[in-house]
């Protein structure tokens, strides 16, 4: 009924066979537990794959009781996408177009997703130019580091932490995998959400901040987002 499938994305993609949460968790009592390897790797829910509504709330939290690590969703429209934006998760393109291919085993590691990147000796990425609306910018298993403007509906996310020297206008993911100790760090703070280790804020807080349209750096503390404003130079 479910099925889960690698693409291009250094994501597993989770395909809906059923909106029904119950049948969500027996599939992963029964499937999932038995190669945990999979649990390395960041999910998307591939909300396009199922034509009726979900409640993505549930199905985020049978996700998380199991131990996934969730990055996003695909396909998301509506109402769906909006409360899949608030609770701080990347809103991918619709699947459709990629093929893909059911995981048997856990998959090899996809190359990062196509963005203008360069990796450097520190093991930090490094993007150069600007991030569009629309674009998204992966850094697996390093730190992430941007020195343009992230634009509204971009996304950047790094399994580390994310540095941007520009202004960040889009959603920002630190600790995707799951590392707490990730930050973020902001040189003028416009985001529409920020993220570490699937802990958020969306716009409106964000918006509420003294460090809005300033510098800010944010930490995890106690399963609780901390903002400071960064040193001066």
């Amino acid at each position: 009924m479910f099925a889960l499938n690698a693409t291009d994305y250094p994501l597993l993609i989770l395909t809906l066979g059923s909106n029904d949460p119950v049948k969500l968790d027996q599939w992963f009592a029964s499937s999932v537990t038995q190669a945990p390897d999979m649990l390395s790797r960041p999910w998307v829910i591939d909300l396009g794959s199922f034509p009726g509504h979900v409640d993505i709330g549930e199905m985020v939290r049978v996700c998380r009781k199991f131990g996934v690590t969730l990055a996003g969703v695909m396909g998301a429209g509506g109402g769906a996408l909006s409360q899949a934006s608030a609770m701080g998760l990347a809103c991918l393109p619709n699947a459709d177009h990629l093929a893909v291919l059911p995981v048997v085993q856990p998959a090899a590691e996809a190359p990062p997703s196509p963005a203008p990147v360069a990796p450097t000796a520190d093991g930090a990425r490094v993007v150069a130019s600007p991030v569009r609306s629309g674009q998204q910018v992966w850094a697996q298993h390093q730190d992430l580091v941007l020195l343009g403007t992230v634009s509204a509906a971009a996304e950047v996310m790094a399994d580390g932490n994310v540095h941007c020297y520009g202004t960040l206008r889009g959603r920002v993911a630190a600790g995707v995998s799951g590392n707490e100790n990730a930050r973020v760090f902001v040189r003028k703070l416009e985001a529409q959400v920020v993220s570490i280790a699937g802990v958020y804020m969306a716009e409106e807080e964000l918006a509420a901040l003294p460090q809005w349209g300033q510098s800010a750096m944010f930490s995890l503390v106690d399963h609780r987002l901390q903002v400071a404003a960064l040193p001066d130079s």
